[in-house]
């Protein structure tokens, strides 16, 4: 109720011109969002690679876990694919060179002897005609030119499916099928084994180191707890009366006793709820007050800012409206 009275007697000294707003200020302290690294496969912790207090980038190895089992089964599943590729190749491949040499010579015998039989049968045709040879000798000079046309058709045949692949379509299909099942075998061999060393997910502050090299890690457990720069944030308290001064997007000044400069920073999450003073806020003024949770994000030199450091977050809200009246 008091709280209340001083408000109102304050927006009426400031409407009558007897006190000038000033920017109003809360307290709170910092926060910030820790990132727990934790494998996706169980296994022995074989290197913690970071310390506690360090400074990491993107992509820099934090731990690694045993892995031998995992590079064996990668090479195993390599090894399968070579040969899956090997046996699709022998199946798509065509006759070597001597058997295609053999056929070639076969097609060309049957060209001689279909050039032979047609020189016979052309003999033949003018001699029945004067009755020089029986027709017994005509008709089997005949079929023997048939033969000649049959064995040459035969002949070019076998030289064109030699230069097709020697497996059938099914068998060529069963092992493409194989093949690429290997391929997939060796990317998930692959990816088991790159979970054993975890990375850094982005430029961080190690916060804290969670194991010791030789503990057994379940899948999901953290090994290491980073804080990345931009998971900091100022989390600072708002009386109800003042909640709409400090909407998403405000902009504020973040102050601490131990920043050497001011952070500047902008609201992005007011608490829908309302709840008592926080412990942290000590102030006589602040601890029997029903106060809103608000956090704004640093838009530079978020590191500045500490979870836990006491800060005060001032709002130019009033000193604005003042500027627009004037």
């Amino acid at each position: 109720m008091l709280a209340r009275l001083h408000a109102a007697l304050t927006a009426f000294l400031i409407s009558i011109g007897l006190m000038h707003p000033v920017a109003p200020i809360y307290q709170g302290y910092g926060e910030g969002e820790y990132v727990l690294t934790a494998p996706q496969i169980p296994g022995t912790l074989e290197s913690l690679n970071v310390a506690r207090g360090q400074t990491v980038h993107k992509g820099d190895p934090l731990f690694t876990l045993e892995h031998a089992q995992e590079t064996a089964s990668l090479q195993q599943t390599v090894a399968q694919a070579a040969g899956a590729e090997a046996n699709l190749d022998d199946l798509l491949k065509a006759k070597r060179k001597p058997e295609i040499d053999t056929l070639l010579a076969k097609r060309d015998e049957a060209r001689a002897g279909l050039a032979l039989a047609e020189t016979n049968y052309a003999r033949d045709a003018e001699q029945i005609k004067i009755k020089a040879i029986s027709q017994a000798v005509f008709d089997r000079d005949k079929a023997a030119l048939d033969a000649a046309h049959a064995y040459l058709a035969e002949a070019e045949a076998n030289l064109a499916n030699s230069r097709l692949s020697t497996g059938r379509d099914d068998a060529i299909r069963a092992a493409a099928a194989t093949f690429e099942a290997d391929k997939a075998a060796i990317a998930a061999a692959q990816w088991r084994l790159d979970q054993k060393v975890v990375t850094a997910p982005a430029d961080a502050f190690v916060f804290d180191t969670l194991a010791r090299a030789g503990e057994f890690i379940p899948a999901g457990q953290a090994v290491v707890s980073l804080l990345p720069s931009a998971n900091i944030k100022a989390r600072f308290f708002v009386p109800e009366l003042e909640l709409a001064l400090v909407p998403a997007g405000t902009k504020v000044t973040i102050r601490c006793d131990g920043c050497a400069e001011t952070i500047p920073a902008h609201v992005t999450y007011v608490s829908p709820q309302a709840e008592y003073s926080p412990p942290e806020l000590y102030n006589r003024d602040q601890r029997a007050r029903m106060l809103f949770m608000v956090e704004a994000t640093p838009d530079e030199k978020p590191e500045l800012l500490h979870p836990g450091q006491p800060i005060d977050v001032e709002t130019t809200a009033k000193k604005d409206k003042q500027a627009d009246e004037q």
